[in-house]
């Protein structure tokens, strides 16, 4: 047994009253939300485990309460602590309907292609359940596969009729559009309609819902990006006014300790990225797979990232290494770079920052780059190649001799891929296993499912004219949906970067015109050290900035990649040329001059 069961056990055998009375009377909900999900416990045990976890954690919340009061004296840090327990009682009743939002966002994602999918196999004469079996076996859709099992499990086990075990599937299902679909599905053959007529219709609405979606989300996904730049812009604006002018004017009113402006600037603000991200990623539409290669690079590459703070960034803030070897030579280059741009002293660190960030992301961007691409040309390819195949197919050849023929023609990326499928193909390979080997050469999770339902349509379907017509409909729409995602959300990238210039320029001039302010009242300020201090964490929040920028108009967090190189290589730019102007422009007349 292991601890979580342990738990439970505990938890059921002595908070299930307490369970009962509070959980489940704050949140009725939850026995919904744990059946949607797939969460094999039930709600008794779960609000039991909730209650626990609760009252135990009220319990070392009190003891550190009095061992702060106790060692501090200040009964105010103490009470500081007394949320603790409710914040731990707000997330177990909050698990469950996050855990239902998630799982509900994933199905969305695999609802187009698991529709398509029956469609297309029902104009081959292949009813959907036995196509529900073929899902249930395939990796590609895990959580339809999961609900398949289901249905699968109520027939073999407990001698159900397919249609019966359906409808109860669909009823657990958190995704309305499939449950319409299996539902309707259900009701249609019990009536006597045309299924395969039905199927079709109802997969053309659900692709057009998909395409209003989308729509949708790039409207939510501009708004959260105007709030994190308004957000990270005004914030940072009013505290990194506030530290500088605290800063050049200390008076025993206004004492802003720098510990507290560096946790602010290291911490609290990427911290408020973070939730973004969070946020960005359960508000969009995600696929069961991802590329991987993009990460893989960034990983291999980060020993070199690292390194290059070390010997670069790092001696400028731990200034004794500037006179050690190799950091001796390593810091003097970003000094001779900084005199080369025409800056005084002080920009050394933050020059350092915007090429160690450059140094970090660039292989993944380039990666990115290079493989996004890729797929983008392989799915093009794909698509084009199914409307060949479709017209040639009418002719009356057979599916296999269609694909050789057309292995001649050039589709792109995609041409690679299918010059090795009509290999295998005239080798006499099965066409299971020769979709064995493309998913191993290829690493698009879309590419991967239109290959999917091709080789089923061909292998089980048959191949008829009608069912190549219907797939490729349907992945001429996936391509228009894709299409209109990277349209919609393009634009969206002008946020980011005029947030990081305002940033940069803002700080940049603020200090120059407080130390040109201060020299006139004869209280001069080191520039150096205010430069150092407070634009460091600006090339910070910038290359944080690119990430959120990237996982908003990609769903990935690797698609940040290239924004933060560029936003950090934009940085390096305006520090550069805010550096230069500003000094120019505020060179005001001393007193007596």
């Amino acid at each position: 047994m292991g601890f979580s069961d342990s738990f439970a056990s505990f938890a059921f055998t002595h908070f299930r009253g307490l369970g009962s009375r509070l959980v489940l009377r704050l949140a009725p909900g939850i026995p919904e939300k744990l059946d949607s999900t797939g969460k094999r416990i039930h709600p008794e045990v779960f609000a039991s485990m909730v209650s626990a976890a609760f009252v135990l954690s009220a319990i070392v919340t009190g003891a550190l309460m009095a061992t702060v009061f106790v060692l501090t004296g200040e009964a105010l840090f103490a009470l500081l602590l007394l949320p603790i327990p409710f914040l731990v009682l707000l997330l177990g009743i909050a698990y469950p309907y996050l855990s239902a939002s998630g799982a509900a966002s994933m199905y969305e994602s695999e609802v187009p292609y698991a529709a398509a999918y029956l469609a297309v196999m029902s104009t081959g004469g292949i009813p959907p359940f036995k196509s529900l079996e073929r899902l249930s076996e395939s990796e590609l859709l895990p959580n339809i596969a999961k609900s398949a099992k289901i249905a699968r499990v109520h027939v073999s086990v407990a001698g159900e009729d397919p249609v019966t075990a359906i409808e109860k599937m669909a009823k657990g299902i958190p995704s309305k559009e499939y449950r319409d679909l299996l539902l309707g599905y259900a009701s249609t053959l019990r009536s006597g309609g045309d299924v395969v007529h039905f199927l079709i219709r109802k997969t053309e609405q659900i692709f057009t819902s998909r395409m209003g979606t989308m729509r949708i989300v790039g409207e939510r996904m501009g708004m959260l990006m105007e709030g994190y730049a308004a957000i990270t812009m005004m914030l940072s604006l009013v505290l990194f006014t506030i530290y500088i002018v605290s800063r050049a004017l200390p008076s025993e009113f206004m004492v802003l300790p720098a510990e507290q402006f560096a946790i602010i600037a290291y911490i609290v603000l990427p911290m408020l990225s973070i939730v973004f991200l969070y946020i960005a990623d359960i508000s969009q539409p995600k696929y069961p797979q991802t590329d991987p290669r993009p990460m893989r690079v960034f990983y291999y590459t980060l020993p070199a990232g690292f390194a290059f703070l070390a010997l670069f960034v790092l001696p400028f803030y731990v200034t004794d290494l500037q006179f050690i070897s190799p950091f001796r030579e390593t810091s003097g280059s970003i000094v001779a770079l900084r005199k080369l741009m025409g800056l005084e002293q002080g920009y050394e660190s933050s020059i350092a920052l915007c090429l160690n960030f450059i140094v970090f992301f660039l292989p993944g961007a380039v990666a990115f780059m290079r493989y996004s691409r890729e797929n983008f040309s392989v799915i093009h390819g794909m698509t084009v190649f199914l409307r060949d195949l479709t017209e040639v197919r009418k002719t009356g050849l057979s599916p296999e001799q269609c694909i050789i023929d057309l292995s001649r023609n050039n589709y792109g990326a995609f041409s690679k891929r299918l010059k090795e499928i009509a290999r295998m193909i005239s080798w006499g390979l099965p066409l299971s296993k020769i979709y064995q080997e493309f998913v191993k050469r290829t690493y698009g999770w879309l590419e991967r499912a239109g290959m999917f339902i091709l080789i089923d349509a061909i292998d089980v379907g048959g191949g008829a004219p009608e069912t190549l017509e219907v797939l490729t409909s349907f992945s001429e729409d996936l391509e228009e949906i894709e299409r209109q995602k990277r349209a919609t959300l393009r634009p969206l990238m002008m946020i980011p970067y005029l947030t990081a210039l305002l940033l940069v320029t803002v700080v940049v001039i603020l200090v120059v015109f407080m130390r040109e302010l201060l020299k006139v009242a004869r209280m001069p300020i080191s520039a150096a050290e205010f430069i150092g201090f407070f634009l460091p964490p600006v090339i910070f929040i910038a290359a944080i900035s690119g990430l959120v920028a990237g996982k908003i108009s990609t769903s990935r967090v690797a698609g940040g990649f290239v924004h933060a190189v560029i936003l950090s290589a934009v940085s390096l730019i305006a520090i550069w040329i805010t550096g230069i102007v500003s000094v120019q422009l505020f060179q005001l007349p001393s007193v007596g001059g």
